[in-house]
Protein backbone atom coordinates (compact mmCIF):
# COMPACT_ATOMS: atom_id res chain seq x y z
CA UNK A 1 0.00 0.00 0.00
CA UNK A 2 1.29 3.51 -0.64
CA UNK A 3 1.77 5.68 2.23
CA UNK A 4 -0.14 8.36 3.87
CA UNK A 5 1.35 11.40 1.77
CA UNK A 6 -0.40 9.51 -1.49
CA UNK A 7 -3.08 8.48 0.04
CA UNK A 8 -3.63 11.95 0.92
CA UNK A 9 -3.04 13.65 -2.66
CA UNK A 10 -5.78 10.36 -4.03
CA UNK A 11 -8.10 11.58 -1.26
CA UNK A 12 -8.14 15.23 -2.32
CA UNK A 13 -8.19 14.42 -6.41
CA UNK A 14 -11.07 12.39 -5.23
CA UNK A 15 -12.76 14.10 -2.52
CA UNK A 16 -15.59 15.67 -4.32
CA UNK A 17 -16.55 12.22 -6.03
CA UNK A 18 -16.18 10.22 -2.33
CA UNK A 19 -18.19 13.23 -0.89
CA UNK A 20 -21.21 12.30 -3.73
CA UNK A 21 -21.31 8.60 -2.78
CA UNK A 22 -21.72 9.31 0.88
CA UNK A 23 -24.19 11.34 0.04
CA UNK A 24 -25.86 8.85 -2.31
CA UNK A 25 -25.50 5.85 0.41
CA UNK A 26 -26.72 8.51 3.62
CA UNK A 27 -30.16 8.75 1.06
CA UNK A 28 -29.88 4.67 1.14
CA UNK A 29 -29.63 4.87 5.13
CA UNK A 30 -32.60 7.17 5.32
CA UNK A 31 -34.90 5.48 2.86
CA UNK A 32 -33.88 1.78 4.34
CA UNK A 33 -35.20 2.86 7.95
CA UNK A 34 -38.70 4.62 7.12
CA UNK A 35 -39.64 2.44 3.93
CA UNK A 36 -43.03 0.71 3.46
CA UNK A 37 -42.56 -1.13 -0.12
CA UNK A 38 -43.59 -4.07 -1.04
CA UNK A 39 -41.67 -7.70 -0.52
CA UNK A 40 -40.15 -7.20 -4.01
CA UNK A 41 -39.07 -3.99 -3.90
CA UNK A 42 -37.29 -5.24 -1.24
CA UNK A 43 -35.54 -7.97 -2.29
CA UNK A 44 -34.86 -6.38 -5.92
CA UNK A 45 -33.32 -3.19 -3.62
CA UNK A 46 -31.15 -6.06 -1.38
CA UNK A 47 -29.44 -7.45 -4.28
CA UNK A 48 -29.26 -4.17 -5.98
CA UNK A 49 -27.19 -2.85 -2.90
CA UNK A 50 -24.98 -6.13 -2.57
CA UNK A 51 -24.13 -5.71 -6.25
CA UNK A 52 -22.75 -1.97 -5.19
CA UNK A 53 -20.81 -3.42 -1.86
CA UNK A 54 -19.32 -6.18 -3.76
CA UNK A 55 -17.75 -3.80 -6.25
CA UNK A 56 -16.43 -1.03 -3.70
CA UNK A 57 -15.17 -4.04 -1.47
CA UNK A 58 -12.85 -5.40 -4.79
CA UNK A 59 -10.87 -1.84 -3.43
CA UNK A 60 -10.75 -1.86 -0.03
CA UNK A 61 -6.97 -2.64 1.18
CA UNK A 62 -6.02 -4.30 3.98
CA UNK A 63 -4.88 -2.57 6.27
CA UNK A 64 -7.47 0.14 5.32
CA UNK A 65 -5.64 3.86 4.58
CA UNK A 66 -5.33 6.39 7.21
CA UNK A 67 -8.36 8.32 8.17
CA UNK A 68 -7.02 11.52 8.10
CA UNK A 69 -5.48 13.67 4.94
CA UNK A 70 -2.08 14.76 6.72
CA UNK A 71 -0.46 17.40 5.33
CA UNK A 72 -1.64 17.32 1.29
CA UNK A 73 -4.61 17.77 1.22
CA UNK A 74 -6.62 21.40 0.73
CA UNK A 75 -7.92 21.84 4.22
CA UNK A 76 -10.43 24.49 4.17
CA UNK A 77 -12.21 23.67 7.81
CA UNK A 78 -12.88 21.18 10.16
CA UNK A 79 -14.65 18.63 8.07
CA UNK A 80 -11.98 18.56 5.72
CA UNK A 81 -9.34 17.12 8.47
CA UNK A 82 -11.81 14.73 9.50
CA UNK A 83 -13.34 14.00 6.43
CA UNK A 84 -14.45 9.79 8.22
CA UNK A 85 -15.88 11.78 10.85
CA UNK A 86 -19.06 9.83 12.18
CA UNK A 87 -20.38 13.47 12.99
CA UNK A 88 -19.02 16.12 10.89
CA UNK A 89 -17.43 13.75 8.33
CA UNK A 90 -18.15 14.71 4.88
CA UNK A 91 -17.51 11.24 3.17
CA UNK A 92 -18.65 9.21 6.11
CA UNK A 93 -22.34 8.05 4.91
CA UNK A 94 -22.91 7.98 8.84
CA UNK A 95 -22.66 11.39 9.46
CA UNK A 96 -25.48 13.93 9.30
CA UNK A 97 -23.28 15.97 8.11
CA UNK A 98 -23.13 18.76 11.04
CA UNK A 99 -21.86 21.59 9.92
CA UNK A 100 -19.17 23.20 11.65
CA UNK A 101 -18.19 27.02 11.99
CA UNK A 102 -15.86 29.04 14.29
CA UNK A 103 -17.72 32.61 15.55
CA UNK A 104 -14.41 33.41 17.79
CA UNK A 105 -14.87 32.29 20.77
CA UNK A 106 -17.31 29.71 19.97
CA UNK A 107 -17.74 26.82 17.59
CA UNK A 108 -21.09 26.32 16.30
CA UNK A 109 -22.46 23.58 14.66
CA UNK A 110 -25.75 23.31 12.54
CA UNK A 111 -27.87 20.36 11.63
CA UNK A 112 -31.12 18.97 10.68
CA UNK A 113 -30.80 15.40 12.24
CA UNK A 114 -33.23 12.86 9.95
CA UNK A 115 -35.20 10.06 10.46
CA UNK A 116 -32.12 7.55 11.29
CA UNK A 117 -31.05 9.70 14.24
CA UNK A 118 -34.37 9.06 16.05
CA UNK A 119 -34.44 7.80 19.75
CA UNK A 120 -37.80 9.26 21.57
CA UNK A 121 -40.53 9.13 19.26
CA UNK A 122 -40.02 12.59 17.07
CA UNK A 123 -36.84 13.55 18.56
CA UNK A 124 -33.09 13.02 18.46
CA UNK A 125 -31.26 9.94 20.40
CA UNK A 126 -29.46 11.41 23.52
CA UNK A 127 -26.42 9.19 22.57
CA UNK A 128 -25.94 11.65 18.89
CA UNK A 129 -26.60 14.32 20.89
CA UNK A 130 -23.88 13.33 23.18
CA UNK A 131 -21.31 12.29 19.59
CA UNK A 132 -22.19 15.84 18.08
CA UNK A 133 -21.09 17.43 21.32
CA UNK A 134 -17.72 16.11 21.59
CA UNK A 135 -16.98 16.74 17.98
CA UNK A 136 -18.41 20.85 18.27
CA UNK A 137 -16.33 20.63 21.74
CA UNK A 138 -13.17 19.37 19.89
CA UNK A 139 -13.44 22.03 17.29
CA UNK A 140 -13.72 24.74 19.88
CA UNK A 141 -10.37 23.42 21.71
CA UNK A 142 -8.87 23.13 18.44
CA UNK A 143 -8.87 26.34 17.38
CA UNK A 144 -8.21 27.66 21.27
CA UNK A 145 -4.82 25.65 20.77
CA UNK A 146 -5.87 23.51 23.48
CA UNK A 147 -6.65 20.46 21.91
CA UNK A 148 -6.94 16.95 23.14
CA UNK A 149 -8.97 13.62 23.87
CA UNK A 150 -11.88 13.81 26.30
CA UNK A 151 -11.62 12.64 29.93
CA UNK A 152 -15.30 13.87 30.85
CA UNK A 153 -18.58 14.16 28.96
CA UNK A 154 -21.73 15.61 30.93
CA UNK A 155 -25.04 16.21 29.12
CA UNK A 156 -28.03 17.91 30.49
CA UNK A 157 -31.26 17.02 28.87
CA UNK A 158 -33.37 19.74 29.53
CA UNK A 159 -36.34 19.40 27.08
CA UNK A 160 -36.83 17.27 24.16
CA UNK A 161 -34.45 17.47 20.67
CA UNK A 162 -36.66 17.73 17.60
CA UNK A 163 -35.96 15.70 14.84
CA UNK A 164 -36.44 17.24 11.23
CA UNK A 165 -35.75 21.16 12.86
CA UNK A 166 -32.43 23.34 12.29
CA UNK A 167 -30.34 22.96 15.39
CA UNK A 168 -27.63 25.17 17.06
CA UNK A 169 -24.95 23.71 18.69
CA UNK A 170 -22.46 25.74 20.59
CA UNK A 171 -19.86 24.96 22.10
CA UNK A 172 -16.79 27.52 24.16
CA UNK A 173 -14.26 26.81 26.59
CA UNK A 174 -15.06 27.72 30.36
CA UNK A 175 -11.14 27.35 31.75
CA UNK A 176 -8.38 25.98 31.55
CA UNK A 177 -6.69 24.56 34.52
CA UNK A 178 -2.80 22.94 33.85
CA UNK A 179 -3.79 20.19 30.88
CA UNK A 180 -7.24 19.99 31.96
CA UNK A 181 -9.71 22.04 29.82
CA UNK A 182 -13.42 22.64 30.87
CA UNK A 183 -15.68 22.77 27.66
CA UNK A 184 -19.28 23.98 27.93
CA UNK A 185 -22.14 24.08 25.43
CA UNK A 186 -25.61 24.04 24.76
CA UNK A 187 -28.10 23.18 22.17
CA UNK A 188 -30.68 25.73 20.09
CA UNK A 189 -33.87 24.83 18.66
CA UNK A 190 -34.97 28.67 17.80
CA UNK A 191 -34.48 30.47 21.21
CA UNK A 192 -34.92 27.22 23.06
CA UNK A 193 -32.36 25.55 24.85
CA UNK A 194 -32.82 21.91 24.84
CA UNK A 195 -30.25 20.28 25.99
CA UNK A 196 -26.58 21.85 28.06
CA UNK A 197 -23.51 19.90 28.26
CA UNK A 198 -19.89 20.22 30.55
CA UNK A 199 -16.63 18.23 28.74
CA UNK A 200 -13.14 17.93 30.40
CA UNK A 201 -10.72 17.22 28.09
CA UNK A 202 -6.68 16.58 28.73
CA UNK A 203 -4.22 19.04 26.03
CA UNK A 204 -1.31 17.25 24.17
CA UNK A 205 0.87 18.50 22.55
CA UNK A 206 0.82 18.63 18.48
CA UNK A 207 3.25 16.15 18.00
CA UNK A 208 1.33 13.72 19.85
CA UNK A 209 -1.52 14.40 18.37
CA UNK A 210 0.44 13.44 15.22
CA UNK A 211 1.50 10.54 16.34
CA UNK A 212 -1.97 9.28 17.36
CA UNK A 213 -3.19 9.87 13.88
CA UNK A 214 -0.51 7.85 12.57
CA UNK A 215 -1.95 4.55 11.82
CA UNK A 216 1.15 3.08 11.36
CA UNK A 217 2.54 3.29 15.47
CA UNK A 218 1.46 1.70 17.95
CA UNK A 219 -1.59 2.92 19.87
CA UNK A 220 -0.68 4.65 23.78
CA UNK A 221 -2.43 6.17 26.06
CA UNK A 222 -3.23 9.91 24.75
CA UNK A 223 -3.58 11.27 28.18
CA UNK A 224 -0.54 10.32 30.17
CA UNK A 225 2.17 12.80 29.75
CA UNK A 226 5.42 11.73 27.95
CA UNK A 227 7.96 10.39 30.60
CA UNK A 228 10.81 12.89 29.44
CA UNK A 229 9.03 16.13 29.64
CA UNK A 230 9.40 18.60 32.76
CA UNK A 231 6.44 20.27 31.83
CA UNK A 232 3.93 18.00 32.99
CA UNK A 233 5.76 16.07 35.86
CA UNK A 234 4.11 17.46 38.41
CA UNK A 235 0.63 15.58 38.95
CA UNK A 236 -1.03 17.48 41.38
CA UNK A 237 -3.78 19.66 39.76
CA UNK A 238 -2.77 23.40 38.76
CA UNK A 239 -5.79 25.45 40.23
CA UNK A 240 -4.07 28.71 41.20
CA UNK A 241 -5.07 31.87 39.68
CA UNK A 242 -1.52 32.42 38.08
CA UNK A 243 -2.22 28.78 35.97
CA UNK A 244 -6.02 29.48 35.22
CA UNK A 245 -7.68 30.63 32.13
CA UNK A 246 -11.45 31.38 32.10
CA UNK A 247 -13.17 32.32 28.86
CA UNK A 248 -16.70 34.05 28.93
CA UNK A 249 -19.19 32.06 27.86
CA UNK A 250 -21.65 33.61 25.15
CA UNK A 251 -24.21 34.71 27.30
CA UNK A 252 -22.67 36.40 30.06
CA UNK A 253 -22.23 39.88 28.45
CA UNK A 254 -18.77 39.55 27.04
Amino acid sequence: MNDGRDWSARLDAMRAELEGLAAEVRRLVAATVAVDAPREAIVAATRAVARVADALERHVPTPHPPRYPGGNAAVRDAADFFPFDPVIGRLSPIAPPVKVEWHDPVAVGLVRFTVPYEGPPGCVHGAIIAATFDQVFNVANLMRGVAGPTRKLEIRYRKPTPLLADLRFEGWIDRVEGREVHTLGRILHGDTVTVEAEGTFVQISHERVMQMLDAGRPAADPTAPPADDPATRNTEPETTAGRTQRVRSPGDGS
